[in-house]
C-alpha cells in the first residue's frame, strides 16, 4: 500500500506574526546594544587619550619641551616620528569619529575632542584633569602640566629631584585647604603673610623687619649675667629692657623727655635726663 505525503508552508498571517515578533525583539535589544557600543567607545577613547598624554609627558621629560614647540597642533605626528615612536596605533579621530586636536602653553599640554550626548561626562570622569569645555558640542579637554603644576593623583603628589631644574618647578599657587606643610628644611620666599602666629626656633632677617604692633619677649634674663651674641635684646622679670653688651646683660638706658630738675620725681629708676642748663641727672 502507498502512503500519501502532504507538505504545508507558513500562511501570510503566520509569517507576519513571526516578523512582528522578531522586530519587537530587535526594538527591545537595540538600546542595550547601543549602550554597550558607547560604553566600549568611551573606554577606548579614555585609553587612547591617556596614551597621548603619557607620550607628551615622556617627550617633555626627554627633551625639556612639549612635542611640536609653539602651539603643539602637530604634536601627534611628532610623537609618532620619534625613534622609537612614543605614540603608535592611534589615529587622528577618536572612536566617536571626531577629530583629536592637541595644543600647548609653556606649562601645559592639552587634548581636545568631541564625544556624543550623555557620554562626554563619562569620558571626562574617566580621565584626570579633564573637563567639558563646550556642553553644546560635547567637547572635552584633557590637560597635563609640567611636574608640579598638576593636581596630585591618588591623594598624593610625589616627586624626586630631576637633573632638569624645570621639571622640579611649580608654576601655580599651592593651596593646602587649611592643611599643614611639614618636614620642610629651608623656606626661601619673597614675602610671608600670616594671619595667625608664626613660630620659629630662630628667625633670621637679612633686611629690615617691620612690625605692625609690638615685640613680645616671653623669656627674661638677669642683669649682669653672661649672654651670647652682642646686641641681643631681653628683659628683666619686671619688664625692664636688657641688652647684651660685652658678654653680659645690662639695662638699656632710658631717657626722660624734656628737661628735669634736682629733687623732682622721676621714672623709671636708672633713667637719665638733662636739666635746663645741660647737667645730667640719674633717676634714683
Amino acid at each position: 500500500m502507498a502512503r500519501s505525503k502532504s507538505q504545508r508552508g507558513f500562511t501570510l498571517i503566520e509569517l507576519a506574526i513571526v516578523l512582528a515578533i522578531a522586530a519587537l525583539g530587535s526594538l527591545i535589544a537595540a538600546p542595550s546594544l547601543i549602550e554597550e557600543l558607547n560604553d566600549r567607545r568611551a573606554s577606548v577613547t579614555i585609553q587612547e587619550t591617556q596614551t597621548i598624554l603619557d607620550a607628551a609627558r615622556a617627550y617633555r621629560t626627554q627633551t625639556g619641551q612639549w612635542p611640536d614647540t609653539g602651539t603643539c597642533t602637530n604634536a601627534m605626528a611628532v610623537l609618532k616620528g620619534t625613534s622609537p615612536p612614543l605614540l603608535a596605533g592611534i589615529g587622528t579621530v577618536n572612536k566617536y569619529n571626531a577629530a583629536i586636536s592637541t595644543s600647548c602653553t609653556a606649562a601645559t599640554f592639552s587634548v581636545d575632542q568631541n564625544i556624543v550626548k550623555d557620554w562626554d561626562s563619562v569620558v571626562a570622569n574617566g580621565l584626570p584633569a579633564t573637563q567639558v569645555t563646550n556642553a553644546a558640542a560635547y567637547t572635552i579637554r584633557s590637560t597635563v602640566g609640567i611636574p608640579g603644576t598638576e593636581p596630585g593623583l591618588n591623594d598624593k603628589l610625589s616627586r624626586t629631584a630631576q637633573a632638569n631644574v624645570e621639571l622640579n618647578t611649580m608654576r601655580t599657587d599651592l593651596r593646602m585647604a587649611n592643611n599643614n606643610i611639614t618636614s620642610l628644611n629651608n623656606l626661601d620666599t619673597v614675602s610671608v603673610t600670616a594671619s595667625g602666629q608664626v613660630g620659629a626656633a630662630a628667625l633670621a632677617v637679612s633686611g629690615r623687619a617691620t612690625l605692625g604692633e609690638f615685640i613680645q619677649l616671653n623669656a627674661s634674663s638677669t642683669e649682669g649675667t653672661a649672654c651670647g651674641t652682642p646686641g641681643l635684646q631681653s628683659r628683666t622679670t619686671s619688664g625692664q629692657g636688657l641688652q647684651c653688651v660685652g658678654g653680659a646683660w645690662v639695662k638699656s638706658v632710658a631717657w626722660n623727655t624734656g628737661s628735669v630738675s634736682n629733687g623732682t620725681g622721676c621714672n623709671p629708676k636708672g633713667s637719665l635726663g638733662f636739666d635746663a642748663s645741660g647737667k645730667l641727672y640719674v633717676c634714683k
